[in-house]
Formats: C-alpha cells, structure tokens, sequence
C-alpha cells in the first residue's frame, strides 16, 4: 500500500487530499514527514512539507511527532549548511519535547534532540572560521621631539655650537687683522665661549640631579 501511495507525485497528492477530507490527521502527517525524509521529490519544498506535518500532527493532537517534526527540519537546515536556523528549529524541538515531559516517546526525542544541539553547536560547521587579525606596524612617526628625549641632548648641543661659533673666530684674522676683524674675532670667540659655558652649567646640572 506505502509503495503505490509513493510511487508517484499524483498518487502521494491524491492519497494525502483524501486523508484530509477523513480527517486522519496523524496519518497525513505520518506521510508528509516520511515524504520530506525519504522520498523528497514527491514534497518539493522540504521546509514547507515538515511544517505542513507538524501542523497536521498538532491538529490530531501528536505533539511528540510535532517535536520530531521540528528535529528533522533542524536536521536538514544543517545539511544545508544553514547552521544557524538548524539551531533554531532544533532549539523548538527541545522546547516542545521538555513541555510534554513524561509523554510516551518525549524522553527519546529529548535526548536525541540534546545531542543533535551538542554537536551542532560545538562544531559550528556553519560559521565562517574567524582568521586572526594581522598585526598591523604603523609606519606614522609615533615619537614627537621633547616625548623621552635625553635631557643632556640640549647641553650638549649648545656646548658643540659654542665650540664651532669660538673656532670660526679665527676666520676674520685670516682675512684682515683692522678693527673690524679684531672685533668679529673677539665677539665671535666669547659668544662661542658663552654658549659653550652656558651648555657646560646645564649639563652639570643635568648629571647632578641624577
């Protein structure tokens, strides 16, 4: 009898009108679910064939093949690597089997549902794998003049400009040895003196407070 209600789309619609029109609800969805399970081309639309049974089992009062009805499409979410809304119906499923409590048939489906959940959810074949950040070397100036500078920088470059400035003094003596070459000797050799000292204090200073 099975094998000619499934062999062909005609007969299964025909076989499924006429168990409406008696009302025998468990048997509609019995057929619908077995359709969506095994024989897929005779639904079409699984999701639509599953839900379709578990409304006919509600209908005849079946809540534990309702239950089962949600595992399969949780089921078959997975296989279409639809991970997430597996999770859903699986946690639908559960719900239902958990609410019918010690009913015939809801401990099996509980656990069985449970473990379904288990490996879904610590596999997560569905989920994209999260590649690790690159660390990322800023090629942007990250240290500013005066952020952790040496403090004996400053000394030290005004002792080195006093030095210079002492030692250009002798230029002018090359060139003319009137007033005017004395005078930028001079001038020349103290102010170099000057920042020299004054950078030879600070460096003093510096090393001191140390």
């Amino acid at each position: 009898m099975d094998d000619e209600i499934y062999s062909s789309r005609e007969s299964f619609e025909l076989t499924i009108e006429k168990m409406v029109n008696e009302e025998r609800w468990d048997d509609v969805g019995g057929y619908l679910r077995h359709a969506c399970l095994l024989y897929p081309d005779l639904v079409g639309d699984i999701h639509n064939g599953l839900l379709e049974a578990a409304q006919y089992y509600e209908r005849g009062g079946n809540n534990v093949e309702q239950a089962w009805c949600y595992h399969d499409l949780g089921s078959w979410y997975l296989e279409e690597t639809k991970g997430e809304l597996a999770v859903t119906w699986l946690e639908k499923s559960k719900f239902l089997f958990q609410k019918l409590g010690k009913t015939p048939g809801a401990k099996e489906g509980l656990e069985s549902t449970k473990s379904e959940l288990k490996r879904v959810l610590s596999e997560k074949p569905f989920l994209p794998k999260k590649s690790k950040p690159k660390k990322w070397k800023s090629t942007v100036q990250t240290h500013y003049p005066g952020e952790n500078d040496d403090p004996t920088d400053m000394p030290a470059i005004l002792m080195t400009l006093g030095v210079i400035l002492a030692l250009m003094s002798i230029i002018p003596t090359y060139i003319t040895l009137n007033f005017f070459g004395i005078a930028a000797f001079f001038s020349l050799c103290s102010g170099g003196l000057i920042i020299f000292m004054v950078g030879l204090i600070r460096f003093i200073k510096i090393k001191f407070k140390k």
